[in-house]
């Protein structure tokens, strides 16, 4: 296949097949070493980066890993967990390189997926509540528009959303902590929940929106032994969209996956945030 950032040229990598990715990095299945495991390789534009916190993500992941078998495991490339390419450009990037999960992704209509998934994030939190201090900013959300928010806060994966979960006959996995950071574990549910609602919203879905809440906030707060304080979860998702509406308003400010996105792709965002009904309670 077609190698535009070099990767084959990293020893040991087959690349199989560009898997997609965003405004934010290029995404790619291989191949790695003599016993020609499957692996994901993820690249991102060296300026669009603060390489020292890219190197404490992976660095956090990878002793997550090691404690915690439902998280893919970060892999070096040549020796290094954050490994320099350069594409045919010339422009200086980093490759990453994790654990390929061969599974499927869960079906947030389906109250048993959502509830597995509010379990294996209330696992996960634990898992990462242990890890200790880390030179990780707090999650980009969060970042934007300060902290107001009281009570504990800790590592959080950052991203979660049925895409970055699969099913698999072992058990579920979870991956793509890229932006993972600080702050009050709720924010995480929130934006789990925030996810299913862009994706409704943008996509036509039918049916309500919420049906995935319930049975995933369930499955969280049977996961932690503690009952999820719903108004606090609404505020966060109102926090996520408002942040996504300050991005829109402030491009040079915003994550590189709105700010190089499409003028037509940021006005399906525009037209989801002014579509928006505020839940806080």
């Amino acid at each position: 296949m077609a190698d535009p950032v070099r990767l084959s040229e990293l020893p040991g990598v087959t690349l199989v097949r560009e898997l997609g990715g965003g405004h934010q990095s290029r995404v790619f299945e291989a191949v790695l070493g003599p016993a020609g495991r499957r692996v994901v390789l993820k690249v991102r534009d060296a300026d669009e980066v603060d390489r020292a916190v890219v190197e404490a993500r992976v660095g956090a992941v990878a002793d997550l890993a090691a404690v915690e078998p439902m998280v893919c495991r970060p892999l070096p490339l040549d020796g290094a967990l954050v490994r320099d390419v350069a594409g045919d450009d010339g422009k200086a990037r980093l490759a990453t390189c994790v654990e390929h999960a061969d599974g499927t992704p869960p079906d947030v209509r389906r109250p048993a997926d959502a509830y597995a998934m509010g379990r294996a994030l209330a696992r996960l939190h634990a898992a990462m509540a242990d890890l200790g201090p880390r030179a990780i900013p707090a999650v980009a959300t969060l970042d934007r528009v300060g902290s107001p928010f009281e009570g504990p806060v800790q590592l959080l994966h950052g991203d979660v959303s049925a895409g970055n979960v699969r099913l698999t006959p072992a058990g579920l996995r979870i991956f793509d902590l890229d932006d993972c950071g600080y702050g009050p574990p709720l924010f995480d549910v929130a934006n789990a929940i925030y996810m299913v609602l862009f994706d409704h919203v943008v996509s036509g879905g039918q049916g309500p929106a919420t049906a995935f809440e319930e049975p995933f906030t369930s499955g969280y707060a049977e996961g932690t032994g503690i009952p999820v304080d719903r108004g606090a979860v609404d505020g966060y998702v109102d926090l996520r969209v408002g942040a996504l509406g300050a991005w829109l308003d402030d491009l040079p400010s915003a994550p590189a996956g709105i700010r190089r996105a499409s003028p037509a792709w940021r006005q399906v965002l525009r037209r989801f945030v002014q579509g928006y009904q505020p839940r806080g309670r």
